[in-house]
């Protein structure tokens, strides 16, 4: 897949379907604005998220790499006869299963992914069992109980109208992500992106791990702050009132 002809082709889909980015965003637990870094072109989404991605869409997963355009035909060779009918079922055959390998791999993926576990592997930082929880991502409950969470982790890094004492109040820990006014004056536009990447939920606390990254502009467009690529562990603790808070960021400084 080529970003330059996926965006295009993912916003064609999409608005054939009737849908907004963020409902896009909403079904495959991302936020809108990497749904539209799709769009644009700028990059891929992650090879897990196709297959919800496609289902969503509306077209197969193989569609959805190709961005519509059919397999190049194949040509034989000059002189060549007719391949057997027992040579054209090898070629189904093996069409059919390298498919079904293909499938298998990203919905392995989309739940296993042990990638993650060794793009965070720092024994100095992370603990075995800290890290041993991206090796699955949770369950669709505990995906659930954390859209709460994520939604407000959203405004607090959109959030550029609070001093550092006013963020502290209304984000709690997460206040981190916010570019308070009083030290950060000249930030007047921030983007970002918001991954959830595992949840587990057990009693009262729980544990998400989180991937973002976070660039703040001045008025002239200039980068003044920000961060890039972050794997971040949240601890949470379930309120009285039965919300959930997070408790303790940890990142490797």
């Amino acid at each position: 897949m080529e970003p330059g002809k996926f965006g295009p082709y993912l916003r064609e889909l999409r608005t054939r379907r009737g849908l907004t980015q963020e409902q896009v965003a909403e079904a495959l637990r991302v936020s809108g604005a990497a749904v539209s870094k799709w769009e644009n072109g700028k990059c891929l989404p992650d090879l897990t998220k196709l297959e919800a991605l496609a289902e969503v869409l509306g077209v197969g997963i193989l569609d959805l790499m190709r961005c519509g355009a059919a397999p190049a035909p194949r040509l034989a060779p000059e002189n060549a006869g007719p391949d057997p009918a027992a040579q054209s079922w090898r070629h189904q055959a093996r069409g059919a299963a390298v498919l079904l390998i293909f499938t298998a791999l990203v919905i392995f993926l989309q739940y296993f992914p042990l990638h993650r576990v060794v793009q965070v592997w720092q024994p100095s930082w992370y603990e075995t069992g800290e890290i041993s929880q991206l090796a699955y991502v949770g369950s669709r409950e505990e995906w659930q109980t954390a859209q709460p969470v994520l939604e407000l982790a959203e405004q607090a890094f959109s959030d550029l109208s609070l001093t550092e004492a006013e963020a502290a109040v209304r984000y709690g820990e997460l206040r981190r992500y916010c570019f308070p006014r009083d030290r950060y004056p000249e930030v007047v536009r921030e983007e970002h992106d918001l991954d959830l990447w595992s949840a587990h939920f057990s009693g009262s606390s729980g544990q998400m791990w989180v991937f973002y990254s976070q660039e703040g502009y001045d008025a002239a467009g200039n980068r003044k702050a920000g961060s890039w690529r972050v794997p971040s562990l949240w601890y949470l603790e379930r309120a009285l009132d039965g919300t959930w808070e997070v408790i303790y960021i940890k990142e490797h400084p």
